[in-house]
């Protein structure tokens, strides 16, 4: 073995840059499986480490008043606990600008894990205390950004005049939601009382955060179970944990299925380069066999050389890949207030370099064994004379090979479904593309003797059939990145168009909260003096519970996910005067003049959590009264299209005596919103705006950075896929070049050979162009509308441009090159053999 070794390592110093597309396609392939492995690892185990950090506490209750004074000791006795008030309303500058903020009080306790972060540097009691007659506030500094407002200005929240006394640099417990939504402003609980905006039909939310060296699932249900008709929400950490692990797993998922896609292209040019290394060596292989070399003790050298090269190239795509997660934790970690951890990175680093020598022996042991295939008699009669065939050993250990990497692929990643899917659709493109080429091949066939068509398309025509030609790996590398590429883009063109045409023209341009029913018409007073006004629409919010199913109360549910469902207060409307878009989706819309019996429809999601079905018999509890209602239909969001998010909508007449305060929005030109939002602010402090540019424009710089590193990621595919390419042409080369050869020796022109190479690249060319965009556009259409409800309609020009601008590059890039080499002398080929 030390004596292969040496060979091995001697003769790829010799001969190896032969193999560059080899690294290169595993390099590529690996860096996307590291930095895809490497970032979720990085920010799934910050967030759980830090988990208690960002939900503020072990446990959360969350109530619409004051928890009562026995709860409260409760409590004490088990644990530290802090109060936080929290409401939505409207801050105002002296300049008369006014935004939409989270107003939070903090207590002696807050936060009880981590700390406040304020420029400049002090503790949050002396910012927040009041001196000389005077609150202090600590706002967000994105949020001062916005408003250009710094230390020392004034600012009004309802009734109360603040002054700015620090900058949060960094929140623990700050939403993810704050830079589209609302900013959070810290005050004291004093400060908040004082603006004057806490009464009996504002919507203020306690929430009670414990710190408890007790287990926090067991806490929850033993305080659940001590007040079970307590009006509160109780959450632990864990819970929270849970759901964004979930998430967390499904995206980290889809990233290493990103790089394992790119992987697989790279490994189709791992077999070319392979191949087409060996094939370089047969006089070289067939003269050791001659010398009495044993087939297994060839076989180890040329398997060396490779395993040498995988290890190598791997470790480069490691680092590489590793790189790229670090750079984008810390672009992550500027959003999240998580401790990023290096110790994460050993596990997918591990990971992706297995992978990448699986891959590269899995697609190399193929071209291995058809190479070892070579007859010493190939010394007297010529290489290229030679009929290679693939041993049945050599695809029994690809087989094994190939079986083991893709059971470590489902093993390894965070939502294993996702492997399975990827194993199967990749089982499919494989079955559609061999059936694709089956069928050009075939069609080629039909058409080539076809009188009308000129020579040269004849030619390539019969090109296409032959089992050396591109045909299959440029269907199956470069459709593959191409169909991704189209797919991407018609994703991105959708969402786009969607944000900057259709979500303005059809969204309301201000959404308003905490209306009470007596500022209805001051609402409609204030909103007349915008000159571009379009209209105003209210609807009443009404929040409630649901408590029992079909006579059956929740809380007494075995199931405790159940039971603690009826504790979630949900969003209550009527039909009428609902201008939320929603689609029925099982049942239907009751009449608009019913005035039966109490009915209901609910949100999908909510019903489906608990199993619901038209035709339930269900019971709320509002404001403490029980109210009966059968549900008649269930619906889903329009996703971009939604307003309020409600989770439930009766039948008019029903919510009447609930109702208190409303919600509403108004259409107008998106350059009146600032003034209108500030003169109501000014006019209503208590009514929360929100403009839907704002957020349009968080979203487009969020959709600019999530298209910057789609575009990142399919070039990386595309990139791997020329190589793919470049490796096919390389490897079909010597082949495609003595065939022309012959031709020209039996009287065939340069110029008609010439005519024959670009007709079948121009054939090439247009299949695979076509594929990718019939496969994209299915897969972009898919996803669009099965995700998100839209449509990519119109836009399927911007998939053909792709598709056929990349195409003809691509493989007009491999046509010339092989047009350079036909300029070799015929003679010096013949002599040679080939």
């Amino acid at each position: 073995m030390p004596f292969l070794l040496d060979l091995a390592w001697r003769d790829l110093r010799a001969s190896g840059r032969r193999l560059w597309i080899f690294v290169a396609c595993l390099v590529l392939g690996v860096s996307l499986v590291a930095a895809g492995g490497g970032l979720y690892r990085q920010v799934a185990d910050g967030l759980r480490d830090d988990a208690r950090l960002i939900f503020g506490g072990d446990v959360e209750i969350e109530a619409p008043a004051p928890l009562p004074t026995d709860a409260l000791a409760w409590m004490a006795q088990r644990g530290t606990v802090s109060r936080v008030i929290e409401l939505r309303t409207m801050l105002r500058t002296d300049s008369g600008r006014a935004q939409l903020i989270e107003l939070l009080s903090a207590d002696d306790a807050y936060p009880l894990y981590g700390s406040v972060a304020l420029q400049p540097a002090g503790t949050l009691a002396d910012t927040l205390a009041q001196t000389e007659g005077q609150w202090g506030a600590a706002i967000d500094a994105s949020l001062a950004t916005r408003l250009g407002l710094k230390t020392g200005d004034r600012i009004d929240i309802g009734d109360l005049s603040l002054t700015v006394r620090a900058l949060i640099v960094r929140q623990p417990d700050r939403s993810l939601r704050a830079d589209w939504g609302a900013a959070p402003v810290l005050v004291s609980e004093g400060a908040l009382m004082a603006t004057g905006l806490v009464q009996p039909l504002s919507r203020v939310e306690y929430r009670y955060r414990v710190r408890t060296p007790e287990l926090a699932s067991a806490w929850r249900d033993s305080f659940v179970k001590t007040f079970p008709t307590l009006d509160a929400e109780t959450r632990s950490f864990d819970e929270r944990s849970d759901r964004m692990a979930e998430v967390l797993g499904q995206i980290g998922s889809g990233l290493l299925l990103i790089g394992f896609s790119a992987l697989f292209i790279g490994g189709l040019g791992v077999f070319n380069s392979v191949q087409a290394y060996l094939q370089g060596k047969l006089t070289s292989l067939a003269t050791l066999r001659a010398l009495g070399l044993r087939d297994g003790r060839l076989a180890a050298f040329v398997l060396l050389q490779i395993l040498l090269l995988a290890v190598l190239a791997s470790a480069v795509g490691v680092l590489l890949g590793l790189g790229l997660a670090l750079a984008g934790a810390q672009l992550a970690a500027d959003k999240l207030p998580v401790t990023l951890l290096l110790k994460s990175l050993w596990a997918p680093a591990l990971v992706a370099l297995v992978f990448g020598v699986l891959t590269a022996l899995a697609f190399s042991l193929p071209a291995l064994g058809r190479a070892l295939s070579v007859s010493p008699a190939a010394l007297f009669r010529g290489v290229e004379g030679q009929a290679l065939h693939t041993p049945r050993r050599a695809l029994w250990f690809t087989a094994a090979v190939a079986t083991a990497t893709l059971a470590l692929l489902v093993a390894v990643l965070p939502d294993p479904r996702f492997g399975l899917a990827f194993v199967l659709t990749t089982a499919a493109l494989l079955g559609v593309l061999d059936l694709a080429t089956r069928g050009l091949r075939r069609l080629a066939a039909r058409l080539q003797h076809h009188a009308a068509l000129p020579l040269p398309l004849q030619l390539a025509l019969a090109g296409l059939q032959q089992p050396q030609s591109p045909l299959r790996t440029a269907l199956l590398s470069l459709g593959s990145a191409l169909t991704l590429l189209v797919a991407c883009t018609l994703v991105v063109m959708t969402l786009l168009r969607t944000v900057n045409d259709t979500v303005p023209e059809q969204a309301p341009a201000l959404v308003f909260y905490d209306v009470q029913t007596e500022q209805i018409e001051l609402l409609r007073e204030t909103l007349q003096a915008s000159p571009g006004l379009q209209a105003v629409k209210t609807a009443p919010l009404v929040l409630g519970r649901l408590v029992a199913v079909n006579g059956v109360a929740l809380i007494e549910s075995e199931d405790g996910e159940r039971a603690r469902e009826s504790r979630d207060e949900h969003k209550l409307s009527n039909r009428s005067g609902n201008f939320d878009d929603v689609v029925i989706d099982r049942g239907a819309w009751w009449p608009l003049d019913h005035a039966g019996a109490p009915l209901v429809a609910m949100e999908d999601r909510e019903a489906d959590q608990l199993g619901l079905q038209v035709g339930d018999k269900l019971r709320f509890e509002i404001m403490g009264t029980p109210v009966e209602a059968t549900l008649s239909a269930i619906y889903s969001q329009r996703r971009m299209q939604s307003r309020l998010w409600l989770e439930a909508i009766f039948s008019d007449g029903v919510l009447d005596p609930f109702i208190t305060r409303h919600v509403g929005a108004a259409w107008m030109p998106a350059d009146q919103t600032l003034d209108a939002q500030d003169r109501l602010a000014a006019a209503a402090p208590n009514i929360a705006t929100a403009r839907t540019e704002s957020m349009l424009r968080e979203t487009r710089a969020l959709m600019g950075r999530a298209s910057g590193g789609l575009a990142v990621v399919a070039g990386v595919c595309l990139a791997a896929s020329l190589l793919v390419l470049a490796s096919a042409v390389a490897a079909s080369r010597s082949r495609q070049l003595y065939d022309a050869t012959v031709m020209h020796a039996l009287g065939a022109r340069h110029s008609l050979l010439r005519r024959v190479l670009v007709s079948e690249y121009v054939l090439l060319a247009t299949v695979t162009g076509g594929f990718a965009l019939l496969a994209g556009s299915a897969l972009a259409t898919a996803l669009l509308q099965w995700r998100l409800d839209m449509s990519p309609a119109g836009l399927y020009w911007t998939g053909l441009l792709t598709a056929a601008g990349v195409s003809a590059l691509s493989l007009g890039m491999g046509a010339r090159y092989l047009l350079s080499q036909m300029r070799l002398n015929p003679a010096m080929l013949l002599r040679s053999g080939g």
